[in-house]
């Protein structure tokens, strides 16, 4: 009866055992409170609980990564570049923090290697990573406290980024280029966006058309508006004649 017991709670040891490993090797130090990056890695869509029977997933996390992100991210940009005006440092913070680039980073850490999730009745899992990774920083942050996570932000966000100042010179709000050109080309530019609705969906999924001068031009989808708007924007962008 012993070994049974041994044996059932072996693959969740094993998987503790492995996270620990895997969080030590992204992170370069040894996590102190697993069951932190155990939920950190956990997507809501699982629906597991804890022992003491309160939901075990990455929301609360994230939120908190989140803010830790956006902070050091803007402090380090204030240094960096101490003359430059509250515009471009909001769009560089922007660039870096922006839903592709997170789910990019996590993608290369592996993270998608660690996430556990239901993937059944997932409309898209497009942003899963770089959301456990912003959860996963709120793990360092309580874990480790906010100069290990600032030192792990800057690795990952900053130090790994090969030219800073080519991404500042670079343009990613395509909803602002496609305004821009039809102010200057005296086209009407339209963007309408809805929630698709859909039974049991776990997280919102939204759809943005733009029309320029009432044709459809592009057409986006998205977790949220501006995401939808952005990917729409930049259809159309790619649709225009050269």
């Amino acid at each position: 009866m012993f070994r049974s017991i041994i044996r059932s709670l072996s693959p969740a040891t094993e998987r503790k055992s492995r996270i620990r490993n895997e969080i030590t090797s992204i992170t370069g130090f040894r996590p102190g409170n697993m069951d932190l990056y155990m939920s950190a890695l956990t997507h809501r869509s699982l629906n597991n609980q804890k022992p003491n029977g309160t939901k075990r997933n990455n929301e609360r996390l994230e939120y908190l990564g989140d803010a830790i992100l956006s902070a050091v991210i803007a402090d380090y940009l204030y240094n960096r570049y101490p003359h430059c005006k509250e515009g471009f440092l909001t769009q560089m913070r922007s660039k870096l923090v922006n839903r592709e680039n997170l789910n990019r980073i996590a993608l290369e850490m592996g993270l998608d290697r660690l996430v556990v999730l239901n993937k059944n009745g997932i409309p898209t899992k497009k942003y899963i990573f770089g959301n456990a990774l912003e959860a996963l920083i709120g793990a360092i942050y309580i874990d480790r406290g906010f100069k290990r996570a600032k030192k792990f932000v800057i690795k990952q966000f900053i130090r790994v980024q090969a030219d800073l100042d080519n991404l500042a010179c670079s343009e990613w709000d395509y909803k602002s280029r496609i305004i821009q050109w039809g102010q200057k080309n005296r086209q009407e530019i339209s963007f309408e966006s809805f929630e698709m609705e859909k039974a049991d969906k776990p997280e919102p999924l939204f759809v943005a058309t733009i029309h320029i001068m009432d044709r459809l031009a592009g057409e986006g989808y998205g977790n949220t508006k501006k995401e939808a708007q952005q990917l729409a924007a930049r259809q159309a962008l790619d649709n225009l004649p050269s």
